[in-house]
């Protein structure tokens, strides 16, 4: 993320692929430095419960030492999930959504009402990831300061409208929501914004119709999918090297992706690729 003269935040594929990155090595230092630890006290705490059989007073304080550490991992493991949602890459957006509902619902006092359409087919992968994070984001601000929440992410024809509201009345921490807005519009999602003294935010935006792709540009995308290189790719398909480049530029465009990576993850969003 970069900032522009004016000091508003703008948001390219690098900066939020790097952002995304680092969550998900976060997520994986709370697995194996933290949670691999916890799991290992419980395995002992649990020798200790069944050796203390006959001092029931120590049985107790091995017994809540146990139970205190299941919390802590599951707590862990909530974290982790926020940071990296698998979910989310494996299933989609209205799922990853449901998951992340129940987890608040859980974890927090706040009232959640929600009405969630399941969608007919997979959205980029920025804009699954972005709408995930704003709610996210959402979300966290609403355990702090409100009591109530309703989400609605509802499918008409081939448009697509997420809404969130509150009835919080903190106005002083909303920096997070100037932040998703400006991720969601720099995808070129329609974005309206109330507050009142709570707020309400609706983003809306046309499902992507699947660009045409020739039969060249698909058989690249699944030999990219399998990790060869471009030079690789040029020795399977009998062309050359500078071919390959140019169906490449193709799919980038038609894909609306930056990188290789980026380039499969979207083919296989939208099932070109097996």
């Amino acid at each position: 993320m970069t900032t522009p003269d004016d000091g508003t935040p703008f948001f390219d594929s690098d900066s939020v692929s790097l952002l995304e990155a680092e969550r998900q090595h976060l997520a994986a230092l709370l697995e194996f430095e933290i949670g691999k630890p916890i799991q290992l006290l419980l395995a002992q705490a649990a020798v200790y419960e069944q050796s203390l059989a006959a001092n029931p007073q120590a049985q107790m304080v091995a017994s809540v030492l146990a139970s205190l550490a299941r919390q802590a991992l599951q707590q862990i493991r909530d974290l982790s999930a926020a940071l990296h949602p698998t979910m989310l890459e494996s299933l989609g957006l209205s799922p990853a959504l449901e998951l992340l509902i129940g987890q608040t619902l859980r974890t927090t006092p706040l009232r959640i009402a929600w009405a969630i359409d399941p969608l007919p087919k997979r959205l980029s992968p920025a804009v699954e990831l972005t709408l995930f994070r704003a709610i996210q984001d959402a979300l966290t601000h609403s355990a702090r300061y409100a009591t109530d929440a309703t989400l609605r992410l509802k499918m008409q024809n081939e448009q697509l409208t997420l809404s969130y509201e509150d009835n919080s009345a903190n106005s002083s921490d909303r920096d997070f929501l100037d932040f998703a807005i400006l991720r969601l519009q720099s995808l070129g999602i329609e974005v309206e914004s109330q507050y009142r003294p709570n707020f309400h935010v609706v983003a809306t935006l046309n499902l992507p119709t699947l660009p045409f792709m020739t039969k060249r540009e698909i058989e690249v995308l699944g030999w990219l999918a399998k990790g060869l290189s471009n030079k690789e790719i040029a020795a399977r398909m009998q062309v050359t090297p500078r071919t390959v480049n140019f169906h490449l530029d193709n799919i980038y465009s038609k894909l609306s992706v930056t990188s290789r990576t980026e380039a499969v993850m979207a083919a296989l969003h939208f099932e070109l690729v097996k």
